[in-house]
């Protein structure tokens, strides 16, 4: 079927009274050209979510609320997938020799950062681009439904 490919840690995501990236030693001189105030996409391996099982998940109900309907989970922001993948836009509050101070995320003490990038607004927000909701759903925070339709 598919031969697999090997992906590597470059860091790890850490949560104290902050969250930040602790960048492995050997790729420390990566971080050059980065500072502070910069806003950077994370891709992480959302490597508790790697197991066959999970993996075979197709559909899920949006933030596990079984009031959602189900959706296929390319439609999801899900962490069960068929790779693992997580991609976030964050700030970097403040660089300390191999770590990142950035904004708090949802993915967990330990989780495997897989590659950092630059946010590069032509490429990473188009002009043309709209942000849409495209069904209804439960927010688990409010519990307010949603509208179908353009986000504000």
């Amino acid at each position: 079927m598919f031969e697999p490919f090997k992906i590597v840690p470059v860091g790890y995501v850490r949560k104290n009274e902050e969250t930040f990236i602790e960048i492995l030693p050997e790729f420390k001189e990566a971080l050059d050209g980065l500072r502070d105030g910069d806003w950077i996409k994370l891709v992480l391996w959302f490597h508790g979510s790697d197991t066959p099982e999970r993996r075979s998940v197709l559909k899920v109900h949006p933030y596990n609320n079984p009031e959602n309907p189900l959706r296929g989970v390319f439609a999801t922001r899900s962490p069960v997938r068929p790779n693992p993948i997580a991609l976030y836009t964050v700030r970097i509050h403040r660089i300390e020799k191999e770590r990142l101070y950035i904004d708090e995320i949802d993915a967990f003490d330990g989780t495997p950062v897989v590659d950092i990038k630059p946010f590069v607004e032509r490429l990473d927000c188009p002009e043309e681009a709209r942000l849409w909701e495209s069904r209804l759903y439960t927010t688990p925070k409010t519990g307010l439904r949603r509208r179908e339709g353009r986000s504000p």
